[in-house]
């Protein structure tokens, strides 16, 4: 009985002690593998998730500033419209009625032959207005002492929609007040006025 005892505990340390610490080392071995699966898991989900909220980030950056400049061209495109639609129409429309009132083209002629005169320039003066004005009711409104300045003594009617031109014949020089002209200059000035109070902001 003795016997049988001793050579079942030269077995369990022969054989089953042996196969336990493996087993044991197996079973870390495999808990230190799991861990590590575990951890490389953990870290490349991470890296994905980064990835993706990167590239969402981006691809949002990129629809935010495609939508920017689209509001902006739609926004300058509408201001284009409105020019061309509403102010040159309006434009038109206030300078064609005002330029072709006989006082305020007198009053044009008028204040470019004093200014003339101030400089002391002298020579024949034409005086040039629409054939849409009344030439005798120009005249009349003229101030006195203008009229006598000019070649033939009156106004001329020529090929201007609107306003005037006095030209200085001997300095072959065309002073242009026109519908045409004044448009031109008004717009420039007033452009920016007219676009800041119909656009209050900037997109």
């Amino acid at each position: 009985k003795e016997k049988v005892k001793k050579i079942c505990e030269v077995l369990r340390k022969e054989t089953l002690d042996p196969a336990k610490k493996e087993g044991d080392q197996i079973i870390a071995k495999a808990k230190r593998d799991a861990e590590k699966i575990i951890e490389d898991a953990k870290q490349k989900a991470a890296k994905i998730h980064e990835e993706t909220k990167r590239k969402i980030e981006e691809e949002r950056n990129v629809f935010q500033a495609s939508i920017n400049l689209a509001c902006k061209k739609s926004l300058e495109m509408l201001r284009q419209e409105i020019e061309t639609k509403l102010f040159n129409p309006e434009l038109k429309s206030l300078l064609s009625k005002e330029l072709n009132e006989p006082k305020v083209v007198a009053e044009l002629i008028s204040a470019i032959v004093t200014a003339i005169q101030k400089e002391g320039l002298e020579g024949d003066l034409r005086a040039i207005v629409s054939k849409a004005v009344k030439l005798e009711a120009v005249n009349q409104a003229l101030l006195k002492g203008i009229e006598t300045r000019l070649k033939g003594n009156s106004v001329e009617l020529g090929a201007l929609k609107g306003g005037a031109q006095v030209k200085m014949v001997d300095h072959n020089l065309t002073i242009d007040l026109s519908e045409e002209a004044l448009k031109s200059l008004l717009a420039s000035y007033v452009r920016d006025d007219f676009r800041s109070i119909v656009f209050a902001s900037n997109v």
